[in-house]
C-alpha cells in the first residue's frame, strides 16, 4: 500500500526527492516500565567493521605492508542485557534529556521537502538514530536514487554516515535553526 501511494504521488509530479530529511520519531509503546525484564541479546559488531576492514588491508598492500591479520575467526562475543516488556517486546527504553523512561520505538523516516515519506524503518526505541540510517539510507536511494542532498540532524554526524553518503556522490547537510 505505501509504495503503491509512493507511486501514485510520483506519477502526479508530487513528489521531489532530489533533497531528503531524514530523522527519528519516538512513540510510545503499550507497556508499563515496572513490567520489564532483562532479555539476553547477541552483541552486534558495528555494521561497517568489514568494510573498514576492507578499506584498511587495501591500504595496507598500497603501502607494501603485508595484510591486517585479523584472525580466521571472528573472537566470540558475549551478548548484552535488554530491558524489554513480555506484552511488547519489540519495544525498548527510552530516555532522553528531560524526558520520562518509557518503553517505545523508534520511527526512522526520510521525507522530501513536501513532507511526503519515502521511506520508513521502525526499532526499538533504545536503537540510536546513527545505527538505523543504513536501513534507511540504503532503501531510500534504492528506491530514488536521484537523490541529491540528504539533511540530517546532529544525530548522524559520524564518519561513517559522512563516508557512505559522501561517496555515493551525495551531499550530507545539517539543518540550520531558525531564529
Amino acid at each position: 500500500m505505501f509504495q503503491w501511494i509512493l507511486e501514485e504521488a510520483g506519477t502526479a509530479g508530487a513528489l521531489t526527492p532530489a533533497a531528503v530529511f531524514i530523522d527519528g520519531a519516538h512513540i510510545k509503546a503499550s507497556a508499563n516500565l515496572k513490567k520489564k525484564m532483562k532479555q539476553e541479546v547477541p552483541a552486534a559488531a558495528k555494521r561497517y567493521q568489514e568494510e573498514l576492514l576492507a578499506e584498511v588491508s587495501a591500504d595496507r598492500e598500497a603501502q607494501g605492508k603485508k595484510p591486517l591479520d585479523d584472525g580466521d575467526e571472528p573472537p566470540e562475543i558475549g551478548g548484552r542485557k535488554r530491558d524489554n516488556t513480555s506484552k511488547d517486546p519489540e519495544c525498548g527504553v527510552f530516555h532522553k534529556g528531560e524526558h520520562k523512561r518509557c518503553f517505545a520505538y523508534e520511527a526512522h523516516t526520510a521525507c522530501d521537502k513536501n513532507g511526503y515519506v519515502l521511506e520508513a524503518v521502525v526499532t526499538p526505541g533504545n536503537v540510536h538514530e546513527s545505527v538505523a540510517f543504513d536501513d534507511v539510507y540504503g532503501k531510500l536511494i534504492q528506491s530514488f536514487p536521484e537523490v541529491e542532498t540528504v539533511v540530517a540532524d546532529a544525530a548522524y554526524k559520524t564518519p561513517h554516515i559522512c563516508k557512505k553518503v559522501f561517496q555515493n556522490g551525495r551531499v550530507l547537510s545539517k539543518p540550520t535553526s531558525v531564529p
